[in-house]
């Protein structure tokens, strides 16, 4: 038991119909777990010499933002494609302009010279003036970075629903469905908006979205998360869900922060 105890735990987290469990294993065995429900969103610290701090459940909270994101996704929404005349590793400009400021904030902008003989790629789109796309960056179909598209391919514009980046601040406001951004939101020591890794069962009415942050500095606070459509601050997107933690989160180097989200599909 002894050498158990000595080995450096991780964290697993399995999808189930109605919430996930988060499972600390030390080598192959299991040392503990927690049962998460539905629509709530857990934070849990991982310190180096294997001890950890359960910081309870908290609600998450859908924004307005993020409702009108869903019902253009969900509904009837009229797309935008035809070809850009320029393209650069965070941008895209489509022939003729025209376009209603942010009108395409949180979509999705797919660019291909033609399907049939090359792959397209992809960008979350953070905001758009009359005439360019800001996006994250470009991404392949996999999640990885993707070359930047020639300034003369074709492009297609369409709503997305993907909320996976995960961001978290020390901004001590509430949670409110007014939310557009998280204020103060963290771009150092580790805790820097990502990507989390979505889990989901079929047939069933909820999906976990679970980051692992590895903490590279601190003392670091962190009081509120959200969801995003977006990879960075810079692209933002739309923050479509938020939260503030039970407890607020004491982190620092070497700790690792999870935080689990779970997100109920009601009709």
């Amino acid at each position: 038991m002894k050498l158990l105890r000595n080995l450096r735990p991780r964290i697993e987290v399995d999808a189930a119909a109605d919430g996930a469990t988060v499972r600390l294993m030390r080598g192959h065995r299991l040392s503990d777990s927690l049962r998460l429900g539905r629509n709530e969103v857990h934070f849990a610290i991982l310190h180096p010499d294997g001890s950890y701090e359960d910081l309870g459940i908290s609600p998450n909270l859908l924004t307005t933002v993020g409702r009108d994101l869903l019902s253009a996704g969900l509904g009837n929404f009229a797309g935008k494609e035809g070809a850009m005349t320029a393209a650069t590793a965070t941008s895209a400009t489509p022939a003729g302009g025209g376009m209603t400021v942010d009108a395409y904030k949180g979509h999705r902008v797919w660019a291909a010279a033609a399907l049939i003989t090359s792959p397209s790629s992809y960008g979350n789109i953070g905001s758009n003036s009359a005439t360019v796309l800001t996006i994250d960056q470009w991404w392949t179909a996999a999640d990885g970075v993707a070359t930047t598209p020639a300034a003369t391919n074709g492009y297609h514009i369409q709503p997305s629903v993907l909320a996976r980046f995960m961001g978290v601040t020390a901004d001590v406001s509430a949670a409110s469905a007014a939310s557009t951004v998280l204020t103060g939101e963290i771009t150092i020591n580790g805790l820097t908006r990502a990507l989390a890794a979505y889990a989901h069962t079929g047939g069933t009415a909820t999906y976990t979205l679970t980051k692992t942050f590895s903490v590279t500095g601190g003392p670091q606070t962190v009081h509120r998360g959200g969801l995003f459509t977006a990879a960075n601050t810079t692209a933002a997107g739309v923050l479509v869900f938020e939260t503030v933690a039970n407890v607020d989160a004491i982190v620092t180097t070497s700790d690792s922060l999870v935080a689990t989200w779970t997100v109920t599909l009601s009709g």
